[in-house]
């Protein structure tokens, strides 16, 4: 299934649903996204409920998909500009919405990384200008989700523990995770902008050195030969798929563990940028550096797929496209056209050599390749996934669930299996992130 243009795909999912051709013209991608943030808000997915069963992380991602979308910045402009105005101040509403969730540093402690992701949109908001309420609010939250990453566990390698818990620690301690990237070093980047005259908050090229540490010792140990990252490793290798693996390492690339890596690399980058010390650090040039790797293994792996099956999404295996059971996953396949686009435009990956014509991998060179690559994988999959009612709402299919390593298999056939959901939060937000980037083109 190829798909050039997205007016084609969106085309291809009214007929699917409506049975007829729309007489209006195909829907702007940035007024999907506005579309998207919308049906998450009446599906009731906006705020973290009462027993906290939205999860940490999928409510971090929607709230930074709310962020950009709606930002009064930005140089988008809709079909209906007054859409992005109403729901903005939704975002404020979302995240007041979690802070009797971190009111005890010692049960802090005991969730997972996720946690700091909610911690660094807070900063974000509390630090922009164009917000109406109050940003102290949020000042003691961010402060015990800090005072918390401090007593977080760590294995031998100073690499934190994904999640501390505590009722099942033979499963889950020591383990680190591709993950909780999406969530430490944005946090750990983001903490001293928030804080920048008090005496006691950390150094800014400091904190980004820390987090930058982090991210290489993690790519040294769960880097494939073709420059892929696996979901993570086990420190003490107690699990059984670790026993026998070099370092720890978990034997399978998951698509959307490597995605929120991706997409953690991207923030932390757009995070420092706003500091003229970081901008002029050698952490900061490392980091850049580091981003271009990772999504250069990530451009060839689509390119071999297309190759391979016709299809140049990101599948549940990324490395095993079209092979048994696998399939592409919504997910994380928007998460990278968001990544790839944003970390385009912004100049990331359009600096000279940063994805340069590889005759050995045959990826593709230059900004354009890029850009066309990303244009097919999102058309493609919003074909595959994207459902679009009658009433204006939109739904999206195919998200995996969650996947973890405190399984003692966690091979192919583990991933694979993993079902797949209708309007997980992370794959609506990741749509909507992608969508908004789709706008810019």
């Amino acid at each position: 299934m190829r798909v050039n243009h997205i007016a084609a795909a969106i085309v291809a999912v009214i007929l699917a649903v409506n049975g007829s051709p729309s007489s209006s013209p195909a829907p702007k991608p940035h007024d999907l996204a506005l579309r998207m943030l919308r049906s998450i808000e009446e599906r009731g997915q906006a705020t973290l409920d009462a027993g906290g069963s939205t999860g940490f992380i999928q409510l971090a991602l929607f709230w930074q998909a709310l962020a950009v979308v709606t930002a009064p910045d930005s140089k988008l402009k809709s079909n209906d500009d007054a859409a992005a105005a109403a729901l903005r101040p939704l975002l404020e509403t979302s995240l007041a919405s979690t802070i009797p969730a971190f009111a005890n540093v010692s049960r802090d402690v005991e969730i997972s990384l996720d946690r700091l992701a909610l911690g660094a949109e807070m900063i974000n908001w509390s630090t922009r200008d164009d917000h109406n309420g109050n940003a102290t609010d949020f000042l003691p939250t961010i402060s015990n989700l800090a005072t918390s990453l401090t007593l977080q566990p760590q294995n031998a390698n100073g690499d934190y523990w994904y999640y501390n818990n505590v009722a099942n620690l033979t499963a889950y301690r020591n383990l680190t995770y591709l993950d909780g990237i999406y969530s430490l070093a944005p946090f750990m980047t983001i903490l001293p902008q928030l804080s920048n005259n008090n005496s006691t908050s950390p150094d800014p090229v400091e904190s980004l050195e820390l987090a930058l540490t982090h991210l290489q010792h993690l790519q040294h140990i769960c880097t494939k030969p073709s420059g892929l990252l696996v979901h993570g490793y086990d420190a003490i290798q107690s699990h059984v798929w670790a026993a026998n693996s070099t370092n720890g390492a978990s034997p399978e690339v998951w698509g959307r563990s490597l995605a929120w890596y991706s997409l953690g690399l991207l923030n932390t980058l757009e995070i420092a940028a706003k500091s003229p010390q970081h901008l002029n650090s050698d952490a900061y040039a490392s980091l850049r550096e580091l981003f271009q790797g990772v999504m250069r293994a990530q451009v060839q792996a689509a390119e071999r797929s297309k190759s391979l099956t016709g299809v140049p999404g990101v599948w549940q295996v990324v490395d095993a496209p079209g092979e048994a059971d696998n399939f592409v996953e919504a997910s994380s396949s928007f998460m990278s056209v968001y990544t790839l686009l944003r970390g385009t435009r912004l100049g990331y990956l359009a600096s000279a050599g940063a994805l340069e014509e590889d005759a050995h991998h045959g990826c593709t060179g230059g900004v354009g390749g890029i850009v066309d690559l990303a244009k097919e994988i999102y058309g493609t999959v919003s074909e595959q996934y994207l459902i679009n009612y009658a009433n204006g709402s939109l739904s999206l299919n195919g998200t995996s669930s969650v996947a973890s390593l405190s399984p003692q298999g966690v091979g192919y056939e583990y991933y694979v299996s993993r079902p797949r959901e209708i309007d997980s939060l992370i794959g609506t937000s990741a749509f909507a992130l992608a969508s908004h980037e789709m706008g810019s083109l």
